[in-house]
């Protein structure tokens, strides 16, 4: 109920829902039945707390040095994208300095929806991809810059569940770009009588205010990312190592990729910044990855092997 109408409006539509909800039950108590266990489902999986999933230890470099923990963490309350083309969304806490014992560290908690961080468990490309946005959103939110390196930590979490769950909770950002729903749910039981829908059990929104649809509590941000933008087909297989100087220090980053289907170079679309690299056969493959050190793009050397039918990429780090 929207919490800004009279609380006369109010008490009408609660009196107005209950009359729709018990008229429902007489006369089609099946639908009614699988309408309430729906919805209490719902809301049981919407009440549910978000739950620590992987930890990742990576660095800020500016505006001051420091060690950065990002605790991933699967939420059924942040939405799974619309479709595979979709932009991933995702909820983030605050970026937190915390002192715990001799160790001082700053930690963020970012949070995906749990169906997203299952399909990282059986990608390894995807679930990099997930980390490298939790890392650019950080980036663009906190105004910091970040190495491209990161480490998978031994735990699900840095820090306590307790001080996790508090930080994805926080009150949610206004939304003035929310459309308006699809109306209110005394709206929708009305369409639901009238056109004797009852046993499609459409969904219904049950907590709807006047003329918009509210955010998810803890909800911050949906970020368009063109880096998790699918390939058209398939991702082609690839490895990528980085070659370092007698200093130890990186020196050349080679990235081998194979393309049983490409029989020229020719075929290939490669673009090459000094943070990523994307390789692309139309209508065939997509590769996007970022690099985990700057590179040279002016210097960039690719050659194809026909016979093996494998593209490499030299690239010399800066």
């Amino acid at each position: 109920m929207a919490a800004g109408l009279p609380q006369q409006g109010m008490l009408d539509q609660v009196n107005q829902l209950w009359s729709m909800l018990d008229d429902m039950s007489q006369t089609n108590p099946e639908s009614y039945q699988k309408f309430i266990k729906r919805h209490l489902q719902e809301g049981l999986e919407h009440c549910a707390p978000p739950e620590p999933h992987t930890c990742v230890e990576t660095r800020i470099l500016d505006p001051e040095e420091d060690v950065l923990y990002i605790n991933l963490c699967g939420w059924s309350r942040v939405p799974a994208p619309e479709s595979d083309s979709a932009p991933v969304p995702l909820s983030a806490g605050k970026l937190e300095k915390v002192n715990e014992g001799n160790e001082v560290y700053k930690l963020v908690d970012v949070a995906y929806n749990p169906r997203v961080l299952k399909r990282g468990e059986e990608d390894g490309i995807e679930m990099d991809q997930l980390i490298r946005l939790a890392m650019k959103y950080i980036e663009q939110q906190y105004e910091v810059r970040l190495t491209r390196s990161y480490e998978l930590a031994s735990y699900k979490l840095k820090g306590s569940a307790t001080r996790m769950k508090r930080s994805l909770s926080g009150p949610a950002k206004p939304n003035p770009q929310t459309p308006e729903s699809g109306g209110s749910l005394l709206q929708q039981i009305r369409c639901l009588r009238v056109e004797g829908e009852a046993e499609s059990s459409p969904s219904i929104e049950l907590f709807t205010e006047k003329g918009s649809r509210p955010r998810k509590a803890g909800f911050i941000e949906v970020l368009s990312s063109t880096e998790l933008e699918p390939a058209p087909v398939q991702t082609p297989s690839y490895h990528l190592s980085v070659s370092k100087d007698e200093n130890g220090r990186a020196a050349t980053i080679q990235l081998n990729v194979h393309l049983p289907e490409v029989s020229s170079v020719s075929e290939c679309d490669l673009a090459i910044s000094q943070d990523d690299v994307l390789i692309e056969v139309q209508d065939r493959y997509r590769l996007h990855l970022n690099l985990p050190e700057s590179v040279d793009e002016e210097s960039v050397n690719a050659k194809f092997n026909r016979s093996r039918r494998v593209l490499f990429v030299t690239m010399p780090v800066l």
